[in-house]
């Protein structure tokens, strides 16, 4: 990500990215109602699994030029969630033989965002 023209893709990927998510979002909400948030389950398990094919894919057979990994994962899936990352990561952490930090990051992400939500509910009124 070096050049402009890399900069440029990466904002138009995460662009395309928040689009989808609306997308989804949409169709979950008109298909399933509003009761529960299935458009938000909907994208971050999408987006979880669009991140977990690119890495493996690229990991094993496939080579992508220079810079369009980063566009697709930050910025194309960046743009639709970041559940993904952060599913990914506790993976990583899970699999490189360190089971309680992967624990201990899927614990700190949902109640430090919880708590995070709820403040700022509370700061702003």
């Amino acid at each position: 990500m070096t050049t402009f023209g890399h900069w440029i893709a990466l904002a138009l990927a995460g662009g395309l990215g928040t689009v989808a998510r609306a997308g989804v979002t949409t169709v979950a909400t008109r298909l399933f109602g509003i009761g529960f948030p299935w458009g938000t389950i909907a994208v971050n398990a999408l987006g979880a699994l669009a991140f977990g094919v690119i890495v493996g894919a690229t990991r094993s057979r496939v080579t992508l030029p220079q810079g369009i990994e980063t566009i697709l994962l930050v910025g194309l899936l960046g743009g639709f969630t970041t559940f993904s990352s952060y599913a990914f990561q506790a993976v990583e952490l899970w699999e490189s033989g360190r089971p309680g930090l992967a624990l201990a990051s899927v614990v700190a992400s949902n109640l430090l965002g919880f708590v995070a939500v709820w403040g700022g509910l509370k700061l702003a009124g």
